[in-house]
């Protein structure tokens, strides 16, 4: 459109063709939105990966370059549709843009274009996306006129640009944000562009990759269907009726029946020595003696429930089939024995079936012995422990590593369309459908019920005592920290995000959102705690208590080959997580103390103090910050060469440690902590005399002290094994004056 912009004393509008030479830094864009989102792929996949969204972005357009003297500021407008991929954090859409600007002296312009879309969304807080794109495409830009005399003129143009900005999220679906950027129409005008917006995610369709499996009906005992009992017995019995089975409960029959019979005598004489067995070939090693009288009256009649002590191979059924079924009966009439059979047949449901007459039936698939599970839950467990943050409650941070490690794996929430516990959980006879540990980690997806079982399971396999949560249509998982109701209470900034029950302190997870991050379950599992127990619709079930109604099982199967989750990704992500929940933990007490400090005018006692709760958390970086800032000083402050020593004391490096030790005793040769950490670097050295040396006098000084670390006394490997014994080996005492 260059050269048909004119102002009204007829002097010629500049020619925008310049912007044409920007077209350049499109295929740059491309490429570091690219470089971008790879760089994030080592983060786990956000919630909204695999989704589709719609957005508007309403805005305005500064004009920049030769246009700025002429344009004035325009209104934009953007329609957007995207598509997430689910490997990175990438999207791909279309665009619909209109803008219109004023022209001074002249009339307007307007730009209708569509745009092809690719970007990046980042999570960089628990509530916060980086948004950046890049687009491409083509339209029309039209020139109106102020003079009734002129025509309009439209003109096909390219259009291009970029934007970055903030996103975040108010609901699951739905989210507002802010962005700014660069514009561009060729032979038009370029300029910048600022919107604020709404974007609007749909819910994401997927499928699970479950097996096929039978629908879910209600179940009814099922009649047997037996030969005749022979005309002259005296002994009949009938009505033989079984339920379905479950083979995930198969060792709960032996004390629960699986199905009634009645019993009579038909004869005139008394029949004696009455003895049933009931056999399930395949599923049962031996036929089970089943309880009855030892004997009945002429025309005596009673019921008997019938039980079976089933084995282990009645777990490989993954279709429900029927089995054959058989009763032996054998009983004494006068002088004469007589026995006869009954056979029949029985229904063996899948062994993923169960109903939720009993919510506790759910432990028998949380398979803590598993070896897969064993083997994930055990790797984890040992990332946690060699990576210090000692002070945060060991049962926490393994909860946070196992989030991590269920995300790292690419494990999905994904509700089954044919079994929703929503629905399910109300009708308490009708079948649902779980998944055990293995298969969850083997499909990468499960709905509510599937992945509580997993994450449960892997709690119990490191000895973390697990429960599940059921609210009305929905079920989650708890676990115990192992601290009472008032250790709890101090050591964790929110009392109402824990459930207390028989004096201990359990955390509420909501499993479908694990892909969150760790703090987000805890507080949307707390919400519905505290939602529906003051209604009096919670319930709390430990796994422990369930097991001894409703006992795990061990698959018979080989288990599946499960890729193991790289150890640098989970140690990184599980330091993210768990340098968050520190932050939110600790932020009321570093507050107070950064406010004691400017108050002080910089007190080194406050300063100090503040680098003990970064160090007794975990956060060597921030704890070394404030230390050096008053080790460094003339003098130094001794208290923080004392802890400086002990960063590296519990790093490792002893001869590093034992100097600033040293440099703190010239300041204060008789602080027992000091005197304390001098013997132990000395200790680990084998410098036994100057052991003592430092440890005798810490006994005069503080001998309750000296008693903690008794080991010192020793020497060689028996030391060695006394500190082992005692837990110490990764202690250190922080000066806190």
């Amino acid at each position: 459109m260059a050269g048909i912009l004119k102002g009204s004393r007829g002097r010629e509008m500049k020619d925008f063709r310049e912007v044409r030479t920007r077209a350049s830094v499109f295929p740059i864009i491309i490429l570091c939105l690219i470089l971008v989102s790879t760089s994030a792929a080592a983060d786990p996949p956000s919630e909204q990966t695999g989704r589709i969204g719609v957005s508007f972005w309403p805005g305005a357009n500064l004009a920049l370059g030769a246009g700025a003297e002429a344009i004035g500021i325009g209104q934009t407008g953007f329609l957007g549709a995207e598509y997430r991929l689910s490997s990175l954090p990438l999207f791909i859409g279309a665009d619909a843009y209109y803008g219109q600007a004023a022209i001074v002296n002249t009339g307007a312009i307007s730009s209708f274009s569509g745009f092809g879309v690719v970007g990046a969304r980042i999570p960089i807080a628990p509530r916060a996306r980086l948004l950046a794109n890049a687009f491409i495409g083509a339209g029309f830009n039209t020139l109106s006129f102020d003079s009734e005399d002129r025509d309009d003129v439209s003109q096909l143009s390219i259009g291009y640009g970029t934007t970055v900005g903030l996103e975040v999220p108010l609901t699951e679906i739905f989210a507002v944000g802010l962005r700014a950027g660069y514009l561009a129409h060729a032979n038009t005008y370029n300029g910048l562009l600022v919107s604020a917006g709404t974007v609007i995610s749909l819910p994401r369709i997927e499928r699970s990759p479950r097996p096929p499996r039978e629908p879910d009906t209600p179940l009814a005992p099922e009649p047997i269907v037996a030969t005749d009992v022979p005309s002259g017995a005296s002994l009949r019995v009938g009505d033989v009726r079984f339920d379905s089975i479950f083979p995930v409960f198969y060792g709960y029959y032996d004390q629960n029946p699986i199905g009634t019979a009645t019993v009579q005598n038909r004869g005139t004489t008394a029949v004696r020595d009455i003895s049933i067995r009931l056999h399930v070939p395949r599923f049962m090693d031996m036929p089970r003696t089943q309880n009855v009288p030892r004997s009945l009256d002429p025309g005596e009649q009673v019921e008997i429930e019938l039980y079976a002590l089933m084995n282990e191979e009645i777990l490989r059924v993954t279709e429900g089939t029927r089995v054959s079924v058989q009763l032996e009966v054998a009983y004494t009439t006068g002088d004469e024995a007589d026995r006869y059979s009954l056979d029949g047949s029985l229904e063996v449901l899948n062994r993923n079936a169960m109903t939720w007459d009993d919510d506790r039936k759910a432990a028998s698939f949380v398979t803590a012995r598993d070896p897969v599970v064993l083997s994930l839950a055990r790797n984890v467990a040992s990332v946690v422990r060699a990576s210090g943050f000692d002070a945060i409650n060991l049962n926490v941070r393994t909860a946070i590593a196992l989030t991590e490690a269920i995300t790292l794996h690419g494990v999905n929430y994904v509700i089954d369309p044919t079994s929703p516990y929503a629905e399910l959980s109300g009708q308490p006879h009708a079948v649902d459908f779980l998944q055990f540990p293995r298969e969850t980690l083997e499909y990468r997806a499960g709905d509510c019920d599937d992945l509580s079982i997993l994450y449960a399971a892997l709690l119990e396999a490191v000895g973390i005592p697990a429960a599940f949560i059921t609210v009305p249509g929905h079920i989650y998982v708890a676990f115990s920290t192992g601290l009472s109701q008032a250790q709890a209470q101090r050591i964790f900034s929110r009392a109402d995000e824990i459930i207390i029950q028989d004096d201990i302190a359990w955390i509420p997870v909501e499993a479908t959102i694990l892909n969150e991050g760790f703090l987000q379950a805890w507080q949307m599992g707390a919400r519905q705690w505290r939602e529906h127990s003051v209604r009096g619709q919670a319930e709390i079930y430990p796994i422990a208590e369930a097991w001894d109604v409703y006992p795990a099982v061990g698959l018979p199967d080989s288990p599946p080959s499960i890729a193991a989750v790289s150890p640098q990704a989970l140690e990184a992500n599980y330091y993210r997580q768990l340098t968050r929940f520190v932050d939110r933990e600790i932020f009321p007490q570093v507050s107070r103390l950064r406010t004691l400090i400017t108050q002080s005018d910089n007190d080194p006692r406050h300063i100090n103090r503040l680098g003990v709760l970064y160090a007794r958390h975990g956060l060597d970086d921030r704890a070394r910050q404030e230390f050096s800032r008053i080790a460094d000083r003339t003098p130094p402050y001794p208290s923080a060469l004392i802890n400086l020593g002990n960063l590296e004391f519990l790093a490792r490096d002893i001869h590093q440690a034992l100097d600033y030790y040293e440099r703190a005793q010239r300041l204060a040769p008789d602080n027992p902590v000091v005197l304390l950490a001098i013997a132990r670097c000395h200790h680990e050295m084998e410098n036994y005399g100057f052991v003592a040396h430092s440890y005798n006098r810490l006994k005069e000084i503080n001998p309750d002290l000296a008693e903690e670390f008794s080991y010192l006394d020793f020497r060689g490997e028996e030391a060695r094994r006394a500190a082992q014994v005692a837990e110490m080996v990764s202690r250190v005492v922080w000066d806190e004056e």
